[in-house]
């Protein structure tokens, strides 16, 4: 079962990370040379913010609770651990909840208002880029707790 869940796990982290990746590297520099840009990227950006941020995210909070009850570190008790272990873990977790934090603001607040200015536009690329950095140092803290910490 535990191998089940972190595969369910792993996926949705590519599917969030690679999603944003996928856009940023292939998509926007495609999109920019339509007319109406902003419109034709902020549909994709609604049917990715379903799968890539919606779905994923809550995949990975959910499966995440198991993975860290399996590995020995409940999510009340991470916080007040003091393994090396612990404390990369409550790093992970606090920059996922920032991440969640992000995510709503890019994806509701700014993103479905981004083709009314140019200065919400730049915003909602800004909190996108965060959201990459925040997705990619979370991978590797990832890759961190796999080495032991």
């Amino acid at each position: 079962m535990k191998e089940l869940i972190m595969t369910i796990h792993i996926l949705a982290a590519t599917l969030w990370v690679g999603g944003m990746l996928f856009m940023v590297l292939v998509l926007s520099p495609y999109v920019r040379k339509l007319p109406d840009y902003v419109k034709h990227f902020q549909e994709v950006g609604k049917r990715y913010s379903i799968w890539g941020t919606v779905i994923s995210l809550l995949t990975l909070f959910l499966t995440g609770l198991y993975n860290m009850k399996v590995m020995g570190a409940p999510f009340p008790k991470v916080f007040s651990m003091s393994t090396t272990y612990a404390h990369t873990l409550s790093y992970k977790l606090y920059l996922f909840f920032t991440t969640v934090g992000v995510a709503v603001v890019h994806d509701y607040l700014l993103g479905l208002r981004a083709h009314k200015s140019e200065k919400l536009r730049k915003l909602s690329v800004i909190a996108g880029i965060i959201n990459l950095i925040l997705g990619i140092s979370i991978v590797y803290l990832a890759v961190k707790l796999r080495f032991g910490g």
